[in-house]
């Protein structure tokens, strides 16, 4: 997010030794979301997709 390439060992440095495994251990525990949750936050993005750039080829026949 800040034009810095992501590293573990800046993360460790940062963290500690023991946060891989804790977030790891968190992401286990954690709960999975439900099929009508799913389909909530599929209904939320749609909107969101990025539209499909036009082949080349179809803008100069535009022009």
């Amino acid at each position: 997010m800040n034009g810095v390439p992501f590293s573990f060992a800046d993360c460790e440095a940062t963290f500690g030794p023991e946060a891989k495994a804790r977030k790891d251990r968190e992401a286990e525990e954690a709960p999975r979301f439900t099929p009508d949750q799913i389909f909530r936050l599929r209904v939320l993005c749609a909107p969101l997709r990025a539209a499909h750039a036009r082949p080349a080829g179809i803008a100069a026949d535009a022009a």
